[in-house]
């Protein structure tokens, strides 16, 4: 056997080398082509999973069975791809698509933010968007407050938005600033209710006014003369004396929105709120464009939810339920009159009964002006409920579908 090997270690020795030669020829370590990268823009960098970096352009080696690469460049979005060895007959471009680098900002801040249905985080906010094109924003403040947008991004521009939102007030209203409307009259922020004034919340003003009421046999169903002024008209009244000898609300009627006074009565009530305040709130009954731009809350209209037709889960309007007038036979709201309030959605900026229910009262936008209701009633058709639907009432009168709900100024000092 030594001999054999001694005779013939030379042919040994070439047969080894030439199966080693053709291992490494086959072996996948070695490149069989080299790929020449170029990019858009211009000195991106090239990684593959080995940790291997280069920088374009860039002739990549690529084995038989190719090679997978991440292209990145710091003002673009990365892009992976795989390299053949057959794509070395001619430089392969890689464009890497624009970020769009966006600040989300809101006054005050702590909004969470929804961008394309997706949570992203609160603000102040900086994103980076991959895709060009309308995106759509929604922001949500105190879990009440909701703003929704839509932003257009065509370069890689830096851009700001900047959105001001209404919040929560220490009182339980609406803070407006003026900003947050599109009404370029409102000047100073302002207060406004959530809801409309119930049954409930006048009859704590009644038992202040009339500590110990009597029936009056002189008036209409032997009313005192309180309410006989407050309430100038012939629709049954939801107040009583009990057996307390104080004023009460006939039972299930606390809720509902309060009807049938006329505007003295309730300017009247919000002085009585004034008066109980320390905090520098004057309670008053909003303005003809306070009102206009709560109910549209941010919006375009026409009803506080939107464009969307009105139906029986939205408000509360003439319907096949209201037996005098059925102006809409095809909705039913189940209430043949008023509803308790908030018994529907609130608007984005979390107020209720804003279309519908009962109209509300409201100062005109001059002093000299008549005075205005809003917001359409349980009596109203569906166009009569729209933002801006306007009724031109008697002040002198009270009316079973017309009510109010508080606005009101706050002090320098606050």
């Amino acid at each position: 056997m030594m001999k054999l090997f001694l005779e013939h270690w030379a042919l040994m020795l070439l047969s080894t080398l030439v199966v080693l030669l053709v291992m490494l020829i086959i072996d996948t370590s070695w490149p069989v082509a080299y790929v020449y990268v170029v990019s858009t823009p211009a000195e991106a960098t090239i990684s593959d999973s080995e940790g291997f970096i280069w920088m374009t352009p860039a002739r990549i080696p690529v084995q038989h069975d190719g090679l997978m690469i991440s292209v990145s460049h710091p003002e673009r979005v990365p892009i992976d791809t795989l390299l053949l060895p057959e794509m070395s007959d001619e430089p392969v471009l890689i464009s890497l698509p624009y970020k769009f680098p966006v600040e989300i900002l809101s006054d005050p801040p702590g909004a969470s933010v929804v961008l394309n249905g997706s949570f992203i985080g609160y603000t102040p906010l900086n994103v980076s968007i991959d895709v060009p094109g309308v995106h759509y924003l929604s922001l949500t403040l105190d879990n009440l407050i909701v703003l929704e947008d839509s932003i257009s991004l065509l370069s890689n521009t830096p851009d700001t938005l900047h959105y001001i939102l209404p919040q929560l007030h220490q009182s339980g209203m609406i803070l407006v600033p003026p900003e947050a409307g599109r009404s370029d009259d409102i000047l100073h922020p302002y207060l406004i209710a959530r809801y409309e004034v119930t049954n409930r919340d006048f009859c704590e003003y009644l038992r202040v006014l009339e500590h110990a009421p009597t029936r009056d046999t002189t008036n209409r169903w032997g009313r005192t003369d309180i309410i006989e002024e407050m309430f100038p008209s012939d629709y049954p009244l939801h107040f009583y004396i009990n057996t307390s000898g104080v004023w009460a609300v006939r039972d299930g009627l606390e809720n509902l929105p309060i009807a049938g006074l006329n505007c003295g009565a309730a300017e009247e009530y919000c002085e009585w709120l004034t008066s109980l305040d320390t905090s520098g709130i004057t309670y008053r009954l909003p303005t003809e464009k306070e009102w206009y731009t709560a109910a549209l809350a941010g919006g375009s209209g026409p009803w506080p939810w939107g464009s969307r037709r009105p139906d029986g889960n939205l408000l509360n309007l003439s319907d096949v339920s209201e037996d005098m007038l059925r102006r809409h036979p095809s909705i039913d709201d189940g209430f043949p009159f008023s509803a308790p309030v908030g018994s529907f959605p609130c608007n984005n900026w979390g107020l209720y009964d804003m279309a519908g229910n009962v109209w509300e009262y409201c100062r005109p936008v001059h002093v000299d002006s008549p005075l205005v209701a809003m917001g359409g009633s349980w009596l109203s058709s569906m166009d009569d409920c729209r933002c801006d639907a306007i009724m031109y009432p008697d002040t002198g009168l009270g009316y079973p579908f017309i009510g109010f709900r508080t606005a009101a100024t706050i002090s320098s000092q606050e």
